[in-house]
Formats: C-alpha cells, structure tokens, sequence
C-alpha cells in the first residue's frame, strides 16, 4: 500500500513545487517506486521534470475525468522520467475545481482515484496549488500525510497560519486520519537575521519534533530545474542534494 503524501501551502512562491519534485526524484533513486501527482494548473512540477504542459494531450484532469465515467485509464496518462512516474498537468487541469463542484462526493474523488495506483507504488506525492478549494481540499482527503514546506520570511507565516487551520479543519471533517507529518523549512539565504527570526518563531510555536531539516538556498537547484533534472542528479555534490537526502531519510525514519 503506498505511502500518500500531500505537499501544500496556501502561499504561493515558497518553494513547495521545488522540494516536491526533487523529493518525489530522489525516493525514486532511493529505490522508492513513487508517483508524483502534479494537481497545479500551473504544472511546474510536470516542468521541473523536463515535459512541456502545452503538448501533454492527456493530464490529471483528463485521467480523473475519464475514471469518474467508468474509463479506467489513468495509468495510460502516466508519464516517466527515468523510474519516476508522473500523473501531469496540463492546461486543462484549471476545469478540475468546477469540475469537483458538481459532484456528490467532491471532496473524495482523487482518493477514490488514487486507489487505483495504490499496489502500483511505494510513495505518492501530491503537489497542490497555493489556494483555498476543492482540489487541495482533495489531495488532503487523499492523503495519510501532510508536509507543509515553509519559506523562513515572516510572510509565510501567515500563510502557514491559514494552512494549519485548514489542515484541523479538514482533519476533524473529512479525513481523521491524515497526519500533519512536518513542516519544512525553505531558507532564503544563510546570512539573513530574518530567517533566524522566523525559524526561533516555528520552534517556539510548534517546536523541534514538528520541524524536519531545512532546505537551504542554492543557484543548483533552479540551474537543475532549468536542464529539466532533479538537483540530485544534476549536481551530487551541491549543499541542495544534501539537504534533500536529509529530509528524504527523516520522512522515511517517520514513516518506518
């Protein structure tokens, strides 16, 4: 049975897309069979790994639309780089909200979906779109866990703030078992007293348990993102690949 992991802030820009994807690529080199699950209309992870949103003929959207009419294609839609699968965005991914709307089990349909994959697969990560709605709603439902990435700028903690009410919220309604795994920090340069400041205020406000290793800046990962690879592949030895291997391995230790 795979491990479903839900990657989601309600701010945009905070890094999110970034670690879901390198994390998705390094448990795949790891020896994890995972699926990344790209639900942003955006489809940046789907373009971290190297594919073009505009001339995928057939993405999430798709796949769920054609499961909730009986057609059970939603492995033909996959797309691999090296062993990692990915469930792609594409433009059409904008009509999955209104198209969750008009159905009687809105808030459960891609965890009916995902069961589909579910002996297929290890691990599978979901990246959600920074919004209020239906679709993280769904990926949340879908979930056994939730990893909240948090860029260490004070901004962020407002919208950590709304993304832990959420997360209670959809948690006593919906899905009690869906488990807040960790939050992750995303720092914005080591010299900054602010990143400082914001990580004393996690610590102080959910403590160190909660906190999973940070995710330090480096130029490597948005070059890697740029030649369509996983930092860890473009760069072994960058600060970044290290960083992610950390955060890989205690995701894993909480899992175990």
């Amino acid at each position: 049975m795979a491990k479903t992991l839900a990657f989601a802030n309600l701010k945009g820009g905070t890094g999110k897309t970034t670690l879901c994807y390198n994390l998705a690529a390094l448990l795949t080199d790891m020896g994890q069979r995972t699926l990344l699950v790209d639900l942003d209309a955006q489809a940046h992870a789907t373009t971290h790994a190297g594919f073009e949103p505009l001339k995928i003929k057939k993405g999430v959207f798709d796949a769920i639309d054609d499961y909730l009419e009986k057609h059970n294609t939603g492995p033909q839609v996959l797309l691999r780089q090296e062993k990692l699968f990915i469930l792609p965005s594409n433009p059409k991914t904008v009509l999955l909200e209104e198209k969750l709307e008009s159905l009687p089990n809105k808030e459960s349909v891609l965890k009916d979906f995902l069961v589909e994959f579910d002996r297929d697969f290890d691990f599978i990560l979901i990246d959600t779109p920074p919004s209020l709605g239906l679709t993280v709603l769904n990926a949340l439902v879908a979930s056994q866990y939730l990893l909240i990435p948090v860029k260490l700028d004070f901004f962020s903690l407002v919208g950590l703030a709304q993304m832990i009410n959420f997360y209670y919220k959809v948690n006593a309604t919906f899905s009690p078992y869906l488990r807040l795994l960790g939050l992750i920090p995303i720092s914005i340069s080591s010299r900054a007293n602010v990143c400082k400041d914001v990580m004393n205020e996690l610590r102080t406000t959910f403590g160190e348990r909660l906190l999973l290793p940070t995710l330090r800046n480096d130029i490597k990962v948005v070059e890697a993102s740029s030649h369509g690879l996983p930092v860890h592949r473009y760069a072994p030895k960058s600060r970044a690949t290290e960083d992610l291997t950390k955060i890989a391995r205690e995701i894993m230790r909480r899992l175990a």
